[in-house]
């Protein structure tokens, strides 16, 4: 069964992936971008690549959710918990869920400030800050990855939020970004527990410890510049990683733009 990752685009889901494939798929907890193979994202092109012609899905790419069952239950073949990138809403597209109980054992679900988050994809999209808002808010908003743009559904930050929190016929758990930030050695084991209730894994803290100092984001912005990063767009994918670069960055207007749309659940999480 499926263990998501789960976020809205840039919000700490590669970070956490790092973490979680230095400890389960390294000796020591040492990290190389290798390790992310260990947890793909979803969709992939091999994923679906069985179950239709990917030309098709480019005439007409929201007839993906159509098959997002069958390629969930494909991989689930081996009845083994395996762990999947997403930045898909857990939400229905004309009556077909995401995922369900059948497929899924549980969530990680990665949080971030909204703001922030404007900030970061504006950059790694090469679009203005503006544009990056729009997005923010969009019900509809739908991103594409792979060479035949599989369609995926993030709606807005409020719907992404909402979607993986609601109560599910599976469990899961919310970290918040800026919490990882304040305390990645705490949050990390609090991630490794939830997984241990899902997959039997060894809790090590000498090994929780290199594991967070081998992904520490100075490294991975190193690693970026010598080894480059097959996920980067137009500029670095480890951009600045921090809590409140956002403050310099967005102007009054559209900051409470977004705080006006979000009000709710940024006070719920303690961004206002």
């Amino acid at each position: 069964m499926i263990l998501w990752i789960a976020s809205y685009p840039k919000s700490g889901n590669t970070w956490v992936r790092s973490l979680i494939s230095s400890y389960l798929f390294s000796e020591d907890g040492s990290f190389d971008f290798s390790l992310l193979n260990e947890i793909p994202r979803f969709p992939a092109d091999k994923q679906f690549s069985p179950l239709i012609n990917l030309e098709d899905l480019l005439k007409n790419p929201l007839k993906i959710t159509k098959y997002w069952n069958a390629a969930q239950s494909r991989l689930n073949l081996d009845n083994r918990i395996k762990f999947l990138k997403t930045h898909n809403a857990c939400v229905s597209y004309k009556g077909r869920w995401f995922t369900d109980e059948i497929n899924t054992a549980g969530y990680i679900y990665l949080v971030r400030d909204p703001r922030a988050i404007v900030c970061s994809n504006a950059s790694h999209s090469n679009i203005s800050l503006e544009k990056a808002v729009f997005s923010l808010l969009n019900e509809n908003e739908i991103g594409y990855n792979g060479r035949y743009k599989l369609a995926e559904t993030p709606g807005s930050w409020k719907i992404n939020y909402l979607s993986w929190k609601k109560k599910k016929k599976f469990d899961g758990i919310i970290v918040k970004y800026e919490d990882l930030i304040d305390d990645a050695e705490k949050e990390f084991t609090k991630i490794l527990t939830y997984i241990n209730k899902k997959k039997n894994i060894k809790i090590n803290k000498k090994k929780i410890i290199k594991s967070v100092d081998s992904c520490q984001f100075l490294k991975l912005r190193e690693m970026e510049d010598k080894h480059g990063f097959k996920e980067k767009t137009n500029s670095k994918f480890f951009r600045i990683g921090k809590k409140d670069s956002w403050m310099n960055e967005l102007s009054h207007d559209l900051r409470t733009k977004i705080e006006v749309n979000f009000k709710n659940e940024m006070i719920e999480l303690g961004y206002l």
